[in-house]
Parts: structure tokens; C-alpha cells; sequence
């Protein structure tokens, strides 16, 4: 085994979310972006609008698994740092929805 992690693919993410319980697709875009398309069921929380109690309130179960979708600059990486200093463990960055071409929703 390596010593580099494989990036997952938005197309991945969508696919662990569909097949796990307990498991969301959060879009951490700009509200434009988000607008322009989306993923269908990906619930949108823009990086700067996470916050601990819109989190907590929605997600209450820290158990709950999380692939959080960005863009190249919206990184999903911010999002998944401010998920995990609230505590949640089970979160993982889903990619970049500009390397996406699937079916998009507006």
C-alpha cells in the first residue's frame, strides 16, 4: 500500500451516497454556483455559512457520514476541516464539480 491517498471523485462520493445509510452529499459552493447546477439531492452549505449550530441543528448524529463537494474555489477541503472541528469523524472531501460531467440539476 501506498503512502498516497487516491483523491476520491465526485462521481465516488455520489455513489457512496447512494449506497450507505446515513450518508450525505454536501455542496459547499458559492450560491451561484450551486445555481448554475448541482448535484440532484446534494444538500448546499457554503463554506462560509457552516456554522456550528446550522450543523448541529440539521445533523444532530455525529456518526453520520459526509462527502462534501467544492469547486477549485470553493475547496471542499474547508469544509471538511470546519465539519471535523465540530466533532464530526466520518467526513471526507468528494471532489471538484468542475472535473464532474455527469447529470447536473438547476
Amino acid at each position: 500500500m501506498g503512502i498516497f491517498k487516491k483523491k476520491m471523485t465526485v462521481i465516488e462520493a455520489i455513489n457512496k451516497v447512494r449506497t450507505t445509510p446515513n450518508t450525505y452529499l454536501i455542496d459547499c459552493r458559492t450560491q451561484e454556483e450551486y445555481a448554475s447546477g448541482h448535484i440532484s439531492g446534494a444538500i448546499h452549505y457554503p463554506v462560509e455559512k457552516i456554522t456550528q449550530e446550522r450543523v448541529f441543528r440539521r445533523f444532530p448524529d455525529k456518526d453520520s457520514h459526509f462527502y462534501i463537494v467544492g469547486s477549485y474555489s470553493q475547496k471542499a477541503s474547508a469544509a471538511v476541516k470546519k465539519f471535523k472541528k465540530m466533532g464530526y469523524k466520518n467526513v471526507e472531501a468528494g471532489g471538484a464539480m468542475e472535473e464532474h460531467h455527469g447529470r447536473l440539476v438547476k
